[in-house]
């Protein structure tokens, strides 16, 4: 997948034409010497202002105290999605699709502190589900006294898998692969502690897995655990590498709130690398003993992606919105390729592609699977 390394994406810009507001003729008139003549400045600046500093108006407030500043921020990506199964029982489907729409605050502390609190907002087909505000995206408390160390408690995302680290906000792909979409945990109750030693950048979490009721709140008492490791180190100017593991305790009292990965174990190993405008990702990933309910348990799994080629040994079909069916799949190779057009950086583009999907047996039966999809959305965020 084309990508950035060092977990920071870097865009290309496009050139926005402003409107610039005509600079009136302003000023007193100064006397020099002759008192018959006036000097008058006509040339008082005057910034050039565009459609995309809108983005930029967010800030509630700035101030020296205990809140240093407090921010509103949101996301809204949709897009149009055209997709066709071809094998027996398989559909296809036209749609819409609100994928995420999001807002909440960011405020920024004394002594280093960052308060992130962001709620999931109604996505359904005609904005008219049960409330507004959906469930509880993220609520956490983040430390960073330096740039070697941090500590995040809290609601959050758990920073693994190469894909799954670089926000939807800025991912160059439409969708995550289908490989990253069948290992992940949610957003969970838990401590990060991140670090350098010994060269590598390492980063600790302990996890709770129980979200409590459709609302998805972090705190229950049927939950079990799971632990996190991830580790990557500079290679060169360019080059990345990267380790990840995960454990998840897959004992759970109740199916319904479990929010973590289906797998025991998963394991990922790759490089992000930048040259200049170009840039390659690679990433090998692994799932041991699948408890997940849904598919046969105890199964392991393993997949690759490179660029944005991912090939998946077994699994199940990624979001519904993004295909027309669920199936579970043996041996599922995918190409995805497409374009961003950015109108004001990440803040507002258009993405689109296609996608096509491929396997030589579909679950439990002797039949093929395919699938085409070509997608067209937009993504902004604030």
């Amino acid at each position: 997948m084309l990508s950035s390394s060092r977990f920071k994406k870097s865009v290309v810009k496009k050139s926005v034409v402003g409107m610039a507001v005509p600079a009136p003729v302003a000023g007193a008139p100064l006397f020099a010497g002759d008192p018959g003549k006036a000097i008058i400045d006509d040339k008082s600046p005057i910034e050039p202002s565009t459609f995309c500093d809108l983005f930029g108006h967010t800030t509630l407030h700035e101030g020296d105290g205990f809140l240093k500043s407090l921010r509103f921020t949101g996301r809204y990506h949709g897009g149009f999605i055209d997709t066709e199964d071809e094998y027996p029982g398989g559909g296809d489907d036209a749609l819409w699709d609100h994928r995420r729409f999001r807002a909440g605050f960011v405020a920024k502390l004394a002594n280093d502190f960052t308060l992130q609190n962001i709620y999931n907002l109604d996505t359904s087909q005609h904005f008219d589900g049960n409330r507004f505000v959906d469930n509880l995206d993220e609520f956490f408390i983040k430390w960073v006294p330096s740039d070697d160390f941090h500590i995040t408690v809290g609601k959050q995302k758990q920073l693994i898998l190469s894909e799954y680290r670089c926000s939807s906000n800025t991912i160059i792909p439409y969708e995550r692969s289908i490989l990253t979409q069948n290992i992940l945990s949610q957003k969970l109750l838990g401590a990060a502690v991140g670090f350098t030693g010994l060269g590598p950048n390492h980063e600790i979490g302990l996890w709770s897995t129980a979200l409590e009721d459709d609302f998805a709140w972090a705190f229950s008492e049927d939950a079990s655990a799971s632990i996190t490791y991830r580790a990557n180190h500079e290679l060169d100017e360019s080059t990345t590498l990267f380790f990840d593991y995960q454990y998840v305790d897959q004992e759970r009292s109740t199916a319904e709130i479990f929010g973590g990965s289906p797998y025991g174990n998963v394991f990922a190993l790759g490089n992000e690398s930048k040259w200049g405008r170009f840039g390659l990702n690679t990433d090998f990933t692994a799932g041991l003993d699948r408890q997940d309910g849904r598919l046969s348990p105890g199964d392991d799994f393993h997949g690759f992606q490179v660029t944005r080629y991912a090939y998946l040994s077994d699994g199940r079909i990624g979001r519904p919105q993004q295909f027309a069916s669920r199936p579970e799949v043996d041996g599922l190779s995918t190409f995805f390729v497409g374009l961003n057009y950015e109108i004001c950086g990440t803040k507002l583009r258009v993405q689109g592609g296609y996608e096509w999907a491929q396997e030589e047996r579909l679950g439990g039966t002797t039949s093929d699977y395919e699938n085409s999809s070509w997608l067209l959305g937009i993504r902004t965020h604030w």
